[in-house]
């Protein structure tokens, strides 16, 4: 059978995710002669798939953040039902969900399927009764898939220790991969004369927004002269969300500025000095980590899963320990200490190690690779 009368399917939480993460791999298939399905609850991306010629199928029971076990079985039926629809040769899940429930709807129908754990999230941040359910879940889920892909090594590890996936089954593919020639270094005329620390994130306290904050703070109170930048969406209903109110007020106090969020950054990380994420999160490889270091910018980020895979210390940005605010403020208070050809030379450097390592076209012929070996 040739690749024109094969069909793949590409699931995930949000269609945004799709549009914004794995349109390069969408479109290299496509290429290729596959039919590329999208399966994934319906957003303003959505449309914009189907304008590029995939099909999108809405999954209707698929609660990111909930815990209702009701209508967790609703949405196993839910892919059960598509893909009986559908009849793909082989599907792709990204996220927790989409790993689990439609990894088993697969392989009930005995579909080829495809897992890739883009990082453990907030359940795997404390030991809990959640993450040993998860964990079973996991475990059951991913014996019915071909193979399961790992963004950082860590996180593969992890897994293989306590069993969750077998050996044969593991692959290590570092990051999503990223456009270098849409995220590359614009010359810009700086709209403002102080440093800018920027953050980009959804607001959520994993992702360390209160150390970004309370260092502002330590900056405020040691009268040193900075701007730290918050670009991102707030999340509403995430158990780790942060108050709109708390936001505000930091900017009423001078700690921070609340730039809003926007769904091209670029403009944003051109204007930065450096871009820092002090998560925690259980991390994949962070893609605003990626993005920054393709555009040269120096980073400073936490030394913690996923985050460290990136950075090199002293190289292209500075590590801080987790949840340590002074850490943070510490490593900034370092970065503003050098000349601009030391800051230079570490975004240089960033920029080649995204270039030599986490291009999207590497990463794309990794996943082509996989795939093809999946299907034969």
């Amino acid at each position: 059978m040739s690749d024109k009368n094969k069909s793949i399917v590409l699931s995930s939480n949000t269609s945004f995710s799709l549009y914004n993460f794995r349109l390069g791999l969408m479109k290299a298939l496509q290429e290729r002669g596959f039919r590329v399905m999208a399966v994934a609850p319906e957003d303003e991306f959505s449309q914009k798939l189907e304008a590029l010629g995939f099909d999108f199928s809405p999954i209707r029971n698929l609660d990111r953040k909930g815990k209702n076990p009701i209508k967790d079985l609703r949405l196993l039926f839910e892919y059960v039902s598509i893909y009986r629809r559908l009849r793909p040769h082989l599907v792709i899940n990204f996220t927790i969900k989409p790993n689990i429930y439609s990894s088993v709807a697969c392989g009930l129908l005995g579909i080829k399927s495809i897992s890739v754990v883009t990082g453990l999230g907030y359940v795997y941040i404390q030991k809990r009764v959640l993450q040993t359910l998860v964990n079973l879940l996991y475990k059951v889920a991913f014996s019915f898939n071909q193979k399961v892909v790992f963004l950082n090594e860590e996180d593969m590890e992890n897994f293989l220790s306590i069993g969750l996936v077998k050996k044969q089954k593991a692959i290590l593919i570092k990051s999503e991969g990223i456009n270098t020639e849409y995220f590359y270094p614009m010359e810009v005329k700086k709209t403002n004369q102080k440093p800018i620390f920027l953050m980009i994130s959804r607001l959520l306290w994993d992702k360390g927004v209160r150390e970004f904050v309370e260092a502002g703070r330590i900056l405020r109170e040691k009268g040193i002269s900075a701007e730290l930048w918050l670009l991102g969406p707030f999340d509403e209903g995430n158990p780790a969300g942060v108050p709109r109110e708390h936001i505000q007020k930091a900017q009423e106090q001078g700690f921070i500025k609340y730039v809003g969020q926007a769904q091209d950054v670029r403009p944003f990380i051109a204007q930065a000095d450096a871009v820092v994420l002090p998560s925690y999160y259980r991390e994949g490889i962070p893609r605003v980590l990626l993005e920054a270091m393709a555009m040269a910018k120096p980073i400073i980020t936490t030394d913690s899963v996923g985050c460290r895979e990136v950075c090199k210390e002293g190289q292209n940005g500075f590590l801080v320990r987790p949840r340590d605010p002074q850490s943070l403020a510490d490593a900034m208070i370092k970065f503003l200490t050098l000349s601009e050809e030391e800051r230079k030379a570490m975004g240089e450097e960033g920029r080649k190690m995204v270039l030599e390592e986490f291009d999207e076209r590497i990463v794309i012929d990794k996943y082509l690779k996989l795939i093809e070996s999946c299907l034969t």
